[in-house]
């Protein structure tokens, strides 16, 4: 199962706030005191949102229904029913109006009588790049601090650095878009006999808690013990997936949230688990569906 993002936007109406890839318009000339159907139904339910701009009013209804509804000015339309019913249009004049639709799956039925051109949206390339620097690079604070500085400041500097190196966060991604990603390691050490590795999603808030606490309470994270608890405490407020082999893959469905993505591997002892640091190459024949991270090193947290 992939793993999805909890928090969604609302909208539609109150309906949950659904995500449309694709979308089509037309052009529909409608007859004085005519009726025709402007929008059909679908065969098999979809969630769509439905736009109809006038050059004067004039009405429309659904189908099965009796009530008819005046349209004066641009109108946009949630379609609650998931596409099974259509929708007519009844002018007292003759007029040209625009219809647009846009849906979760590709659109294949026409507009009324349709002059259009068929656009999908645009879909972003996805972008995962690290949170913080890159692996084992020690990364000293700006002059105008490590300037006034001791040594143990700029070395809690550095164990945040080190903790936000095995971290990486999706920067563009389309909301709603199963992405697949496989990981892998040029060294079959990182994944031994009976072993897998976890992937974990972590919300940056949860994240934010995290180093407040090695900021606040720097010095008791000095000994092994409590940072193992710490990161303890992070996995059990993230949610996880495994994979059993090098080369083995997961998938992710992203939403307007914001999470943090890790892996951790050998042994499987919770508290002795390494954290994986990873480089992230997109997928080079399509960047929209996802791509690879690859072990470059493992980390134990009191390494930090």
């Amino acid at each position: 199962m992939p793993i999805r993002f909890e928090m969604r936007p609302t909208g539609g109406g109150g309906s949950g706030g659904a995500y449309y890839r694709f979308s089509k318009s037309g052009m529909v000339e409608l007859v004085a005191e005519d009726e025709l159907e402007i929008v059909p139904s679908t065969p098999s339910p979809v969630k769509r949102e439905i736009l109809i701009k006038g050059e004067s009013p004039f009405s429309i209804r659904w189908d099965g229904s009796n009530n008819v509804l005046p349209v004066f000015e641009d109108a946009i339309y949630f379609d609650s029913s998931d596409g099974g019913i259509s929708l007519f249009a009844t002018s007292s004049t003759t007029q040209t109006i625009e219809v647009w639709v846009r849906q979760e799956t590709a659109i294949d039925y026409e507009l009324g009588q349709e002059i259009g051109e068929i656009d999908d949206m645009p879909m972003p390339d996805l972008l995962v790049r690290p949170f913080g620097a890159t692996a084992n690079q020690q990364i000293w604070a700006a002059p105008a601090i490590a300037n006034s500085a001791d040594w143990q400041d700029n070395a809690k500097y550095n164990a945040f650095a080190r903790a936000a190196a095995v971290l990486h966060q999706f920067d563009i991604f389309y909301p709603g878009q199963m992405y697949n990603f496989t990981i892998n390691s040029p060294d079959d050490w990182h994944l031994g006999a009976g072993e897998v590795i976890k992937v974990f999603l972590c919300p940056r808030e949860i994240m934010a808690m995290t180093f407040s606490h090695m900021a606040v309470y720097q010095w008791e994270f000095s000994g092994g013990d409590n940072i193992h608890h710490l990161i303890n405490w992070v996995k059990s407020h993230s949610e996880v997936a495994t994979v059993e082999s090098l080369g083995g893959g997961f998938s992710i469905i992203p939403t307007m949230s914001r999470q943090l993505l890790f892996f951790d591997t050998l042994p499987d002892d919770e508290p002795d688990r390494y954290l994986c640091n990873c480089t992230y190459t997109p997928n080079l024949v399509n960047p929209k569906e996802g791509g690879e991270f690859t072990i470059i090193g493992v980390t134990l947290p009191e390494d930090w």
